[in-house]
């Protein structure tokens, strides 16, 4: 980033805490990070705010402002408490809690624990999957967390796939992403799920690392959080943590149909990139387009059994 611009972002970013919070001296500032819906800043070394970008990244953090609370009291880990909330310029929420323990996991990391502590990291992971899918689905539906019907909101993508993006990818690849998403929505099997509530975004970076304890610490970013399927909550630990780890986790929880169950997450893989794809031309993000269509085009390489 150029300093000038690094500069302004960072005065416009004390501007917001200093009116919204004028009791808090601000000694040191400096970027975390920067995703998709939102930036992270550390304010004097301990406490993280979070300012989303855009209005679908508003709406995640007023669902984890009025969720996570209730939620905090059903996890062990430890998970961000809001202690600031406030309003930026633009209208937008934004909020500070203190910095938790841990470093974000990565694969470079991950590959390198050695057996054991994957094993115990699988028993928290396992751990957290069944404390959060155990929370009551009425009270989750009364702090605002939207259920998502799985039938029609994969429907409606591939519907929207076919309109916006088909006329700019190959016909092999149009082939390939009808014949997944037709397979997924006519296997009624895969709509007979109790729904329960989902992280819905267990990625590796979400995942705080205890290096000296050797164990999972805390997690962070449940702006995605949903009511939906709960064998969707796998979908990023297949993906970044591999098979192996995944049945691990899959086992400790004692799922029935395993087999089923990554044939499901198959899908979900190949529609998080068809995604990935319709957000490209959405942002007009030509960059993004390019990266989904190298994964499907990754994924239609490796073959996947019954497709034409």
């Amino acid at each position: 980033m150029d300093n000038s611009i690094e500069y302004a972002e960072l005065e416009w970013v004390k501007k917001m805490i200093m009116i919204n919070f004028k009791n808090l001296k601000i000694n040191h500032i400096m970027q975390l990070g920067e995703g998709w819906m939102s930036r992270a800043y550390l304010i004097n070394h301990e406490i993280v705010f979070r300012f989303p970008k855009e209005k679908e990244g508003a709406i995640d953090t007023e669902k984890e402002i009025n969720a996570l609370p209730s939620i905090k009291k059903h996890i062990f880990l430890k998970i961000p408490e809001f202690i600031y909330c406030g309003k930026q310029d633009n209208g937008y929420p934004f909020v500070g809690y203190r910095l938790l323990p841990g470093e974000p996991m990565d694969e470079q990391l991950f590959c390198s624990l050695p057996t054991e502590t994957k094993s115990k990291i699988a028993h928290q992971i396992a751990e957290f999957m069944e404390q959060i899918s155990s929370f009551c689905v009425e009270k989750a539906k009364n702090l605002n967390i939207p259920e998502t019907n799985f039938y029609q909101y994969y429907l409606e993508t591939f519907n929207e796939v076919k309109e916006k993006a088909f006329p700019k990818i190959n016909h092999d690849m149009q082939t390939y992403i009808a014949f997944r998403f037709e397979t997924y929505l006519e296997d009624k099997n895969n709509f007979r799920y109790s729904p329960k509530l989902i992280h819905a975004d267990l990625s590796m970076d979400h995942l705080l690392f205890d290096l000296k304890r050797q164990e999972i610490a805390g997690i962070i970013d449940f702006g995605d959080m949903k009511i939906g399927d709960p064998d969707y909550e796998y979908l990023y630990l297949l993906e970044e943590c591999g098979e192996t780890f995944t049945k691990k986790v899959m086992e400790l929880r004692e799922e029935e149909n395993a087999q089923d169950k990554f044939e499901k997450l198959s899908f979900f893989l190949i529609a998080d990139n068809v995604t990935l794809l319709l957000a490209g031309l959405k942002r007009n993000d030509r960059e993004m387009f390019e990266e989904a269509v190298e994964l499907i085009q990754c994924e239609m390489n490796t073959n996947h059994k019954g497709w034409p």
